[in-house]
């Protein structure tokens, strides 16, 4: 009876050793999503890409187009009705954000996690950025198995999360809060309905959650290596 008692008292603790040993370490959910994208050889050959997507809202159709390029410039426009509603570029070290109600530059801890963010495949230079990763733990997101990791810039300014899918190793979510001189704000954004585009794995669908609404972004092209100048990146 007592060797019972010892062992159910045991139990628990064996529990959660073996579903630790279990767990992979970050570097691995990280290693995992590269190769679940294409690998790493077929990312680096990447210098820039073009991505154009499209929204339906209540003011009729959004047109986004993404712009990247190594090794750290970005670039998005938001066009409705003819128009640009907002647009935010990143030239590595400073972050140019406009919209209908003006403009404003960003640098500092702000721009650097924006720009970490928007790298082509961020993931793959968190190391030589500095960024710190840890594995949270478990967590289902969308009826989704996933696990969760927490990114933390050099300086500890700036941290976000991301899930990644334990059966694919795809990424399903991320979940940011962006720092600006008007304020903070934290935006979901749920990845789905992964393509093959020039050997690499894509999202085709963007659901985007945020203070400001939803939006939900289906990606309409997909441009790699065409070429793109630095001077479509000027912060001025």
């Amino acid at each position: 009876m007592k060797r019972f008692l010892i062992a159910l008292l045991l139990l628990p603790a064996l529990t959660r050793q073996a579903t630790a040993q279990d767990a992979p370490t970050a570097d691995q959910v990280l290693d995992k999503y590269i190769t679940a994208l294409g690998g790493k050889d077929a990312l680096t050959k990447v210098n820039d890409l073009t991505m154009s997507m499209s929204s339906e809202t209540e003011r009729g159709v959004m047109i986004i187009t993404r712009k990247q390029k190594l090794p750290n410039k970005f670039s998005m426009v938001i066009n409705a009705n003819g128009m640009e509603v907002m647009k935010q570029t990143g030239d590595g070290q400073k972050v140019l954000m406009g919209g209908m109600q003006g403009s404003q530059t960003l640098d500092g801890p702000a721009a650097q996690q924006m720009t970490l963010m928007n790298t082509l495949f961020p993931e793959l230079h968190y190391a030589e950025n500095g960024v710190k990763t840890t594995l949270v733990g478990p967590e289902t997101v969308d009826g989704k198995s996933t696990y969760k990791l927490s990114h933390t810039t050099a300086d500890g300014s700036s941290t976000w999360t991301d899930n990644f899918d334990t059966s694919t190793g795809l990424k399903v979510q991320s979940v940011v809060t962006n720092k600006s001189p008007r304020g903070s704000m934290t935006t979901t954004t749920v990845y789905d309905d992964y393509k093959d585009v020039s050997g690499i794995k894509f999202p085709m669908t963007l659901n985007q959650k945020s203070a400001r609404g939803n939006m939900v972004m289906t990606v309409d092209n997909v441009k790699v290596n065409k070429g793109l100048k630095d001077s479509d990146f000027k912060t001025e």
